[in-house]
């Protein structure tokens, strides 16, 4: 079961997606980008939702957010989500608008690339499945890194 403020970050992300880009994001690439909105969130000081990923051979997944569009598979979501919320808006826009334009394939390969998926899934190869948990301590660090390299 999805807690209602995953649900609130998943519902703005697909809303601002298909703003974006006139269409919605496939099961896999809204798992990432909520990954992305959650470990940047983290850095700033805050939780956006208490679920945690895990180190799937795909990239992080939150299993109830796969299992509620499991059956989309690697098509586009196209079920009406509702609104979106306001308070999030801004900044899920400002991590629709960096990682938006990479598909979900793409941002799979991205997140193999980083420290949480990578330290999570230890001595595992790329091919195996898992289900060791990605914390939050790693994202938030990792995350809080990318920024200050960014910020200089």
């Amino acid at each position: 079961m999805i807690s209602e403020k995953l649900e609130r970050v998943q519902r703005t992300v697909i809303n601002v997606h298909r703003e974006f880009f006139d269409e919605s994001p496939s099961p896999m690439k809204l798992q990432k980008l909520c990954y992305y909105a959650q470990g940047y969130s983290l850095a700033e000081g805050s939780e956006l939702f208490q679920e945690d990923f895990q180190a799937w051979q795909h990239g992080p997944v939150i299993y109830d957010l796969y299992d509620k569009f499991r059956d989309y598979r690697w098509c586009q979501i196209t079920e009406e989500v509702g609104e979106s919320d306001s308070a999030l808006l801004e900044y899920i826009t400002d991590i629709v608008s960096a990682y938006g334009r990479y598909d979900g394939a793409a941002l799979s390969t991205m997140t193999h690339r980083e420290s949480p998926w990578l330290d999570a899934r230890g001595d595992l190869d790329e091919s195996q499945g898992s289900t060791a948990i990605i914390t939050k301590e790693s994202m938030r660090d990792f995350f809080s890194a990318k920024l200050r390299a960014a910020n200089g």
